[in-house]
């Protein structure tokens, strides 16, 4: 298995709040000695590889996961509490889960 991670660089150069706690949290885990490669879509160079790949499975947020498995099937998780339940079996805070559903749709901060 070959895993990519999709992280987001903003106009100032820094991590999108979103990338840098994801990264962190795999860290904390120590996982990221599992992770193959990590990819930069940084909007100071829209094309960059990491802008290309989103392109490509037309992802429209990050972080985002791409997992090649040994016979070349290729899934994309946009979510994170899904790539680490399916990829790691492991089950992510409610809280984090919480946080990421409301990261992808800020609409839902209204309710």
């Amino acid at each position: 298995m070959h895993i990519k991670l999709v992280k987001k660089i903003k106009l100032d150069g820094n991590p999108c709040r979103k990338s840098a706690r994801v990264l962190s949290e795999i860290e904390k885990l120590d996982l990221l000695d599992k992770i193959d490669e990590i990819i930069a879509a940084d909007e100071r160079q829209p094309s960059s590889e990491g802008f290309t790949l989103a392109r490509k499975y037309q992802v429209a947020a990050a972080p985002f996961f791409i997992v090649e498995n040994e016979s070349g099937l290729t899934r994309v998780y946009t979510a994170y509490h899904r790539f680490m339940k399916d990829i790691f079996q492991i089950s992510v805070s409610e809280e984090e889960e919480i946080f990421e559903i409301m990261a992808q749709n800020p609409e839902l901060d209204y309710i």
